[in-house]
């Protein structure tokens, strides 16, 4: 039943990763792009996270699996709005679509 539900975690891993991979020829700007490629790529490691913990046989392998997921799921979204926050402030233009909401504004 565990090696099931890790195939299942592999296989929404591999979608997850897939759609991700499809943001960047699909959207239309940087900002877009990066943004698909964040929400797919924290999602895809942690489906695979998660099937590896369960196919895990040790707890120390478990904790440690735990710790790295913990470190990419805070490192990944920050470094993606760093990498997002870097461009604006570096004059990239989002498409003419887009609202910027500057800081005080609602």
């Amino acid at each position: 039943m565990l090696k099931v539900l890790a195939s299942i975690c592999f296989i929404g891993s591999f979608i997850s990763f897939g759609l991700g991979a499809i943001s960047l020829f699909r959207f239309p700007d940087s900002y877009t792009r990066i943004h698909g490629l964040g929400i797919g790529e924290t999602m895809g490691v942690a489906l695979a996270g998660l099937g590896l913990l369960l196919l895990s046989p040790d707890w120390i392998i478990r904790l440690k699996l735990i710790f790295i997921l913990f470190l990419l799921w805070i490192i990944n979204p920050t470094m993606t709005h760093l990498i997002m926050k870097a461009g604006l402030l570096h004059g990239v233009e989002p498409v003419d679509d887009t609202r910027l909401r500057l800081r005080g504004e609602r």
